[in-house]
């Protein structure tokens, strides 16, 4: 039997940089040259421009060469990432399924997780609560995409929905932040439920459009709403509304305690409702819709009950962000907030909620440590990480922590 080229996986790595590279050419070689005495524009040949360029992108084009590359080879020699011992690892699975058999094992969690608040700096307290928003933000989503097998391609529209029900209604009424919580819970999950209504007759990819569609609809919404939305500049939480300091802790050290607390019981009740004949029915509905309903499963209705738990954490979410940013626009629900958390879930794996919470984490904190730690890579971050996901798909498609029923599906495609 021949042995494959190793050539062929680094061309088809290389091929589309060197591409990209060839066709930026013109923009990166040619500078405009205005003469504002005269009133002409021309061109110039500027080298010195494509050198600046190409000096902050290098280290990037090469280290997403090396990992892509590296993962295919990896990929066409059979080589798997190492993995715990069989023994090791059942017994780490009998660990975990008795600790998830206790209800109160997640929420046990909550004072260990609320030390670091002692001890962290305005910085580290924001980006703990930025990553604990994204944890309910990635579990949220993956009840329709994980299990129910929806695919979302609109979710940041009630994280939007969330915030702006907390800022407008704070302009009227004495409205506290928590108290909005569950607030924002039942209208995000009753505008996802008649979303929903109308669209579940359209299946996979109609049905991701349909939802991206009423995102940007929404997003629209929002900047032209006049003096109620407050248009692009936003709206301003009041000083009386926002999360303030209580005793020794501060507003800050508030809301990090707060999204962990609403991160861990997200977290411990999709858990428990994944274990559930819900989340039974979710993932038959996902499997095979047609064998789910002969079986006597209520379609439609799960998947309407999954939508509309869903965009509820994400509009919990929104209320917390805006108590948290005091301030909260339109750009709350862009299409790249979307992507982002839908990449979250992916990468974790999809129908795996400790996937979904690594995810996130992940997908958060390294780009934001990259920016941090290295300056001069700021603006091609995302680049890398962006490769690094690639590879980690290719080598790992079920995601880093990928739900069994999911890995033996895929073991059964392949053979």
């Amino acid at each position: 039997m021949k042995k494959p080229s190793v050539l062929a996986p680094l061309l088809a790595v290389v091929a589309p940089v060197l591409l990209v590279l060839v066709l930026t050419a013109p923009f990166l070689w040619w500078t405009l040259d205005v003469d504002y005495i005269g009133g002409t524009v021309g061109l110039a040949f500027s080298p010195a421009h494509a050198g600046m360029f190409f000096q902050g992108l290098g280290p990037a084009l090469v280290l997403g060469a090396l990992v892509l590359g590296g993962s295919v080879l990896m990929r066409r020699k059979g080589v798997k990432l190492p993995s715990l011992p069989v023994p090791l690892r059942h017994r780490l699975n009998h660990r975990l399924r008795a600790f998830k058999d206790r209800p109160w094992a997640l929420p046990a969690l909550m004072p260990v997780l609320w030390l670091p608040a002692l001890f962290l700096g305005p910085k580290g307290l924001s980006q703990g609560t930025f990553a604990a928003l994204y944890i309910i933000l990635a579990t949220g989503l993956n009840i329709t995409v994980g299990m129910a097998g929806i695919l979302v391609l609109g979710y940041s529209a009630f994280l939007g929905i969330g915030a702006y029900t907390f800022a407008i209604l704070q302009q009227w009424l004495p409205l506290p932040w928590f108290a909005a919580l569950p607030l924002g819970f039942a209208i995000s999950a009753a505008l996802g439920w008649l979303v929903a209504l109308p669209s579940l007759r359209l299946r996979g990819d109609y049905f991701a459009l349909v939802s991206l569609g009423f995102a940007e609809a929404l997003r629209e919404i929002l900047r032209n709403g006049g003096e109620i939305t407050g248009g692009d500049k936003g709206i301003s939480i009041s000083l009386a509304h926002r999360i303030v300091g209580i005793g020794p802790f501060s507003s800050q050290q508030v809301a990090y305690m707060a999204a962990i607390a609403l991160a861990l019981l997200s977290v411990a009740a999709i858990e428990r409702l994944y274990r559930s004949r819900l989340g039974r029915a979710w993932v038959a509905i996902r499997e095979d819709e047609i064998a789910a309903g002969a079986m006597g499963i209520p379609v439609v209705r799960m998947k309407l009950l999954a939508f509309a738990l869903s965009a509820g954490l994400a509009g919990m979410a929104g209320v917390l962000f805006s108590g948290f940013t005091v301030f909260v626009d339109p750009s709350v629900c862009t299409f790249e907030e979307s992507v982002l958390v839908l990449a979250m879930v992916i990468l974790g794996g999809l129908g795996s909620i400790p996937g979904a919470v690594v995810g996130a984490l992940l997908l958060y904190l390294v780009p934001t440590w990259l920016r941090d730690w290295f300056p001069a890579l700021q603006d091609y971050r995302l680049l890398i990480f962006g490769m690094i996901l690639v590879a980690t798909m290719l080598v790992n498609p079920q995601g880093l922590l990928g739900s069994r029923r999911h890995r033996l599906e895929l073991e059964e495609g392949k053979a």
